[in-house]
């Protein structure tokens, strides 16, 4: 058992650079990506489980669809349920210790209130939710995390109103304002690839995001 232990165990670190690399560049989970790794996980264990299977340690003397059908499935049957609630209790784990400090502690300084000419035009956000400002028309187009997911809200303003009132953003097109602190990587030369988001950037000001992602920490 020791040694089925050591080739899950190694299977399964296979697949968190996988995992993580879809994340980042996705930048949201769900039910078919989980299946996606759970089935990455299984392509991996099951030809390494056979391999220490037929080794002179175990000796085993089934053939492979036999192995697979008397022994494999009925174990991964039993183990399946474990590795789906031990990875949905670490993801819970690692968004709850990197949840957002609660409204009632954060100070006026943790907000970011974004305005449009209309009164009712108000939208305060935690500077880690900003993700990118657009120009359509008289009005701005403010890209946001809400829960995770990639939300939009339209105000009356201009972009250099904007930029004023929030000096972490940084122009990249002249229609487009980003925070760099969501910059991924890049999608070719001119296209800056964010959180669940991709934007323009112009040669006048690519030097500026390139400078800024340099000294951000």
């Amino acid at each position: 058992m020791i040694g089925y232990g050591f080739v899950t165990v190694f299977s399964y670190l296979v697949c968190i650079p996988v995992q993580n690399g879809l994340y980042r560049q996705l930048g949201y989970w769900n039910g078919l990506l989980e299946i996606t790794i759970i089935l990455l996980f299984s392509i991996i264990c099951l030809p390494t489980s056979y391999r220490y299977y037929i080794t002179d340690w175990v000796n085993g003397d089934y053939g492979f669809p036999r192995f697979v059908l008397e022994i494999y499935i009925p174990t991964l049957i039993i183990l399946l349920p474990l590795l789906v609630l031990s990875r949905r209790f670490a993801a819970r784990k690692s968004v709850a210790s990197s949840a957002p400090i609660p409204p009632t502690i954060l100070t006026k300084s943790d907000w970011i209130q974004l305005s449009g000419t209309n009164k009712l035009d108000i939208l305060r956000l935690r500077p880690d939710q900003l993700i990118a400002l657009s120009a359509a028309n008289n009005y701005v187009t403010v890209y946001y995390l809400e829960e995770g997911s990639l939300r939009k809200k339209l105000l009356r303003s201009t972009l250099t109103k904007m930029q004023e009132e929030v000096p972490l953003l940084l122009r990249v097109h002249r229609s487009h304002l980003i925070n760099p602190h969501h910059f991924l990587e890049w999608k070719g030369t001119s296209t800056a690839v964010l959180t669940q988001l991709e934007i323009p950037v112009t040669q006048a000001y690519k030097k500026d995001l390139l400078d800024r992602l340099q000294f951000r920490p």
